[in-house]
């Protein structure tokens, strides 16, 4: 027996060798004639492939793709892909892809240029895997900007509370048209967490999509009404269906900038809503558009306001106004600022179209922002930028119809710049003194309270009166600010009204 066994082995292994040798070339035959056999990507496969899904087809589904062997396998493939994407597949449609599709359409609409489709850019690729934002702006002065250091027009989108609970809360892309074409670049991609602003990487989204917002949520466009607005600017026609007022207030910004917030209030009556069980909603937009003295266009913002209110939180708010602000970033000069308040549910605008001047507050020697009257009670209910904490809390509260009851607490905010320090102690030494006037009469002159002197050449004064033993009329407050290291004086003026308390149980 021992005998014949390196007889045997030899034999076996000789076997074993020409089958496995047999049956990897046997394999290479057929590979080779599957891959003779397969059929090339036609034109159309490959523009859905490189153009129509490129943003969502996941690197697993584009390698199996490219290697069904037919056409006809590619068609089957296509469906699937739909398929498995279709959020309500009880439905005719695929709202999935309809919307996917929709968004495509208008990227190539809204920021197609030079050649290049608008699904192509940066800002047509967020768009059609985000969805509009929330917000957008455009600052159109071609300035380096200290938050990306890249010269050009630059444009802000932000997003929030979007569908994918794993995505940050707040987005924000910061785009810049660097060589004056059109094509805005990303430049800058900012997530908002626990209130500090952080990178976020852009490659880490995904298909944003919720089938069951309802209609007017869907087809709402900050872009199309930025065209809207142009339309209405072009006609200069004024609508009064949405009745609102605005304040707008020059504050001293960055870059030689001002910053200019502006703070809308509509009454809550002439509101549209849509109700749903016992919430009402509202669906604001607005947009804002500012253009130099030769017509050219400066600045743009388009905001959606979406909120709901109970019946018993709407029925304590009818003779109250919804309120608003947001920031602008203007250069000293004049403007023309135009705004359109458009309700997404019903359709109904109102719009404003007012001359507008900012100051130059960054100039040698003493200046003063604007004057913003408020009422302690009064509370911003949209959403806010909180890019200066202060300075927004203050503007917020702002009364812009500038109307106040007899035994109102009036709050009167401004902020003054450009103070001299002393040059033994380098500290700064100011006063400031309110003059209430009645037609053309001084009634009063009140000191405001002493500020601590201190090292910074700017300051704010915040100063309450109580309205008690004014008569109703017409008024004008003046604030007078004096630099007591130069001797150099400023002022600013701000006319307001007082009325008659309301009575007990009577209507607004």
């Amino acid at each position: 027996m021992k005998g014949k066994g390196p007889v045997f082995i030899p034999c076996l292994t000789l076997i074993a060798a020409c089958f496995f040798v047999g049956d990897a070339a046997a394999f290479r035959n057929r590979r080779s004639e599957a891959a003779q056999a397969k059929e090339p990507l036609s034109e159309a496969s490959k523009q859905w492939l490189e153009e129509v899904v490129s943003y969502i087809i996941t690197p697993r589904e584009k390698d199996v793709f490219i290697n069904l062997p037919t056409e006809l396998d590619r068609g089957q493939f296509i469906e699937t892909f739909w398929k498995k994407r279709d959020p309500n597949p009880q439905t005719a449609e695929n709202e999935f892809k309809l919307e996917y599709y929709r968004r495509i359409a208008l990227a190539n609409k809204f920021f197609g240029t030079g050649g290049i489709p608008g699904w192509r850019t940066d800002r047509g690729r967020f768009y059609i895997l985000l969805g509009p934002p929330k917000e957008i702006e455009r600052d159109l002065t071609s300035s380096v900007s200290a938050l990306t250091m890249s010269q050009g027009p630059k444009e802000t989108w932000q997003y929030w509370d979007l569908p994918n609970p794993k995505l940050p809360y707040n987005l924000e892309f910061v785009f810049v048209d660097k060589f004056g074409t059109g094509n805005y670049v990303l430049e800058q991609t900012l997530r908002m967490d626990q209130g500090r602003n952080e990178a976020f990487d852009p490659n880490d989204l995904t298909f944003q999509f919720d089938y069951l917002e309802n209609v007017a949520e869907a087809m709402k466009n900050p872009f199309e009404n930025l065209e809207k607005l142009k339309g209405v600017i072009t006609t200069q026609v004024t609508y009064n269906l949405i009745p609102f007022q605005y304040g707008l207030f020059s504050f001293k910004g960055m870059e030689k900038k001002a910053l200019v917030p502006l703070v809308v209030s509509i009454p809550y009556a002439s509101l549209p809503t849509k109700r749903s069980g016992f919430d009402y909603f509202f669906s604001l937009n607005l947009t804002v558009n500012v253009s130099n003295t030769p017509g050219q266009v400066v600045f743009e913002a388009s905001k959606d306001l979406n909120f709901k209110k109970t019946a018993t939180e709407l029925a304590g708010l009818l003779d109250t106004s919804f309120r608003f602000q947001t920031f602008l970033s203007l250069e000293p000069g004049d403007y023309r600022l135009h705004l359109l308040i458009l309700d997404n549910y019903s359709g109904k605008i109102g719009t404003s179209h007012q001359p507008v001047s900012v100051p130059d507050l960054s100039a040698d020697g003493p200046a003063m922002s604007d004057i913003v009257l408020s009422t302690e009670d009064a509370r911003p209910e949209g959403r806010s930028e909180g890019k200066t904490e202060g300075l927004g809390t203050a503007v917020s509260r702002a009364n812009t119809e500038r109307v106040f009851r007899a035994g109102d607490e009036m709050s009167v905010f401004f902020e003054v710049y450009n103070l001299s320090l002393n040059e033994t102690t380098g500290l700064n030494r100011v006063k400031a003194e309110y003059v209430f006037i009645q037609a053309g009469k001084t009634l009063a002159r009140i000191p405001a309270p002493p500020i601590e002197p201190s090292a910074q050449k700017d300051c704010r004064f915040r100063t309450s009166f109580l309205l008690k033993s004014f008569e109703p009329g017409d008024y004008v407050l003046r604030a007078a600010v004096t630099d007591e290291n130069s001797g150099r004086s400023v002022s600013r003026e701000i006319p307001f009204t007082i009325v008659a308390p309301k009575q007990p149980g009577s209507t607004p």
